[in-house]
């Protein structure tokens, strides 16, 4: 438990979850600096995917930054989580899974200080996650957007320092893989991974290339890790420090994306914000649009 970071994917039930792995913590003698863990409470994600909260966004977000606030003594320990893929799986295009998870990022702000949580204090119990797919260059210019815009924010909130080192993971995405001739998903799920590798992200997640079948075999799981393993000693991706640094390409792809999820962000605050587009059904209205457009491209 000392050894590796625990990241729980409970959802709504995230308060149980994290109370069960607090209590085996203290069971096994662990203090609290040597605790590693994810809680990744994300009640804004869970509206956006499910449609429904128990409570209403408001009181959710207010739940959601006492359990940041009774994490300040844990230092390795997150509590939220900015989340973009349930955006990107809906059929948002990259802008908009970059200004979900930045408007989602500011909300859970301000709930931590309504709690006392200074902007400073809370960047460091928010984690960000983002996916990743199979179109390389995107890849690598949304993960690199999404530093600039996080540091933007906090430079905002006089938290300059802490915005620049949050943890970002990158999950290879749903929406990319296929049913039918599912071996091909070995091949997006490695150039998503490379993708997220160059982008910059902390912790990558490779998903089975028969998920799109329902719960992967053994093999499906020792390909996913092995794509990883290929890729960080083989490659030695992970030995290099920003390799598309430099890269004018990549970095006008960067500032373009980030600029344009800066102007859809202002127009989520403009309305409210992001616990409101959810309510209001706005948010999903304008990634429905993309989504149709995708699916007539691919039809045609």
């Amino acid at each position: 438990l000392t050894g590796c970071t625990i990241a729980l994917d409970a959802r709504e039930n995230t308060m149980d979850a994290a109370g069960s792995l607090l209590e085996i913590w203290r069971e096994a003698g662990i203090g609290e600096n040597q605790r590693l863990g994810a809680f990744n409470f994300d009640p804004l994600g869970v509206l956006a995917a499910t449609g429904t909260l128990y409570y209403p966004a408001d009181r959710s977000c207010e739940i959601a930054a006492k359990l940041a606030a009774d994490c300040r003594p844990m230092s390795h320990v997150t509590a939220l989580l900015a989340d973009g893929r349930p955006y990107h799986e809906a059929g948002a295009s990259e802008a908009q899974e970059l200004a979900a998870m930045l408007a989602t990022l500011v909300a859970y702000l301000r709930a931590c200080e309504a709690q006392g949580l200074r902007p400073r204090m809370a960047l460091g119990k928010i984690a960000l996650a983002l996916a990743a797919d199979a179109d390389l260059f995107l890849t690598i210019a949304k993960l690199r957007a999404a530093r600039l815009l996080v540091a933007r924010a906090a430079d905002a909130c006089g938290a300059a320092s802490a915005g620049a080192v949050m943890h970002l993971t990158a999950t290879t995405s749903e929406r990319m893989l296929a049913r039918r001739d599912p071996w091909v998903n070995m091949l997006r799920a490695t150039a998503a991974c490379a993708g997220a590798a160059f982008g910059g992200a902390d912790a990558i997640t490779v998903l089975p290339y028969t998920w799109a079948l329902g719960k992967p075999d053994a093999f499906a799981r020792r390909v996913a890790r092995n794509t990883q393993l290929v890729l960080q000693e083989e490659s030695a991706l992970g030995r290099v420090m920003d390799p598309a640094g430099g890269a004018w390409f990549i970095d006008k792809l960067t500032h373009d994306l980030a600029h344009k999820a800066w102007e859809l962000f202002q127009a989520i605050e403009a309305k409210g914000g992001m616990a409101r587009v959810l309510e209001s059904g706005a948010l999903q209205d304008e990634i429905a649009k993309v989504a149709e457009a995708r699916t007539k491209d691919i039809a045609a």
